[in-house]
């Protein structure tokens, strides 16, 4: 595929990017791609972790790294997804495709809006802009490239960055905040047997018990951009066939988090209300606020000229939980993950304007060159 990124409108890179189908651990082609085509452009520092780009305008002298961050993978297509799925279609001013939205747009602002400050010769005078391009955030597990790059953050191969921008649709909001996800597992245990014989306890009957006890579990903390804790059931099993009584009961919490309530906290109140066992299942994804007087979250704040808000979803914002970061991006949320997704061209053009604005005021407009 032969397009020159430096010259071509954001849509085209866009199309190009979706014409990937780029699941979770299939992303080598797409990058292998963009890295040829972003070094051929001569106008960034590219550098690769694996199947991570990071690409960069660095200024003359040391100062501060700001680093924004999409991710390449998108969900698989839904089974009547609306046309090819991974053959974009523009029509009415909007682009169709998986990924156009979630998050390959976002991608394309980012690494558009880099381009483009290049190609006006602009970098800052003292430090690094770059935007890392990283794998395997749809599946949140241990092939996630920001976590990877967080590991050669921890042991100093990489510098921590000073603030970050993560490129996810929020309709080019400013996400200050938003809900961490605990996963964990409540089990009943009961008494085996044949049903017409067994009369003892019913590991279902004790989970229908813990069940009604849950819905009285409250926290009163409240946080102002995302709310208070939410806990939802989302799956149970229990048994194998039909005329045995089950040992145990099994059901999934999918517990949202707030940074005023400790995974901790959270674990031992249920345990108190329910008195059953509780098994964490994750607890990686741990909620986040950035302090809205932080500098970049008042950099997004007159770029956008929109007001701060929460999200519930999680993001590869945890993996930068200990610096100020804020989540900002071309394109609806709720069209993510949908069988007609799709993104207005009008968003997407903004989208790169927005992060340009978004890195020169940070840096100062004094220090462009």
């Amino acid at each position: 595929m032969s397009l020159n990124i430096a010259l071509c409108e954001p849509k085209e890179l866009l199309k190009a990017l979706v014409r990937f189908p780029s699941l979770s651990t299939k992303e080598q082609d797409l990058v292998d791609w963009l890295e040829k085509s972003v070094e051929e452009t001569g106008l960034l520092q590219v550098d690769r972790y694996g199947d991570n780009l990071i690409f960069s305008i660095k200024g003359d002298q040391d100062g501060p790294w700001l680093l924004m961050n999409s991710h390449s993978d998108v969900v698989p297509a839904s089974s009547n997804h609306k046309g090819n799925p991974f053959e974009p279609v523009e029509e009415d001013g909007k682009i169709w495709g998986r990924g156009t939205t979630d998050a390959k747009g976002c991608g394309t602002a980012m690494l558009k809006s880099l381009l483009e400050l290049a190609s006006e010769g602009w970098k800052p005078r003292k430090g690094k802009v770059s935007f890392a391009l990283t794998i395997c955030e749809e599946t949140s597990g241990e092939f996630n490239g920001m976590a990877y790059l967080r590991t050669l953050m921890d042991d100093s191969r990489l510098k921590l960055p000073d603030a970050a921008l993560i490129g996810e649709p929020t309709s080019l909001a400013p996400c200050v905040a938003q809900k961490g996800l605990l996963v964990l597992r409540l089990t009943t245990e009961g008494e085996s047997g044949h049903a017409a014989r067994i009369y003892g306890k019913n590991a279902i009957y004790e989970m229908a018990e813990v069940l009604s006890k849950l819905k009285s579990v409250h926290f009163e903390d409240d946080n102002p951009f995302i709310g208070n804790v939410k806990i939802t059931p989302t799956k149970i099993h229990a048994g194998t066939v039909n005329n045995a009584m089950p040992e145990h009961t099994e059901v999934i919490l999918d517990v949202r988090t707030i940074p005023e309530v400790s995974n901790n906290d959270i674990i031992q109140a249920l345990q108190k209300s329910l008195g059953c066992e509780i098994q964490v299942i994750s607890d990686r994804f741990v909620s986040t606020q950035t302090d809205p007087d932080s500098a970049i979250a008042q950099s997004c704040l007159r770029a956008s000229g929109q007001e701060f808000f929460g999200s519930p979803t999680a993001s590869d914002w945890v993996f930068l939980a200990d610096i100020p970061v804020v989540k900002i991006g071309p394109g609806n949320s709720e069209m993510s993950h949908k069988r007609d997704e799709y993104i207005e061209i009008d968003q997407l053009n903004a989208g790169v304007t927005l992060y340009k604005r978004i890195i020169r005021d940070y840096f100062g407009e004094e220090d462009a060159q």
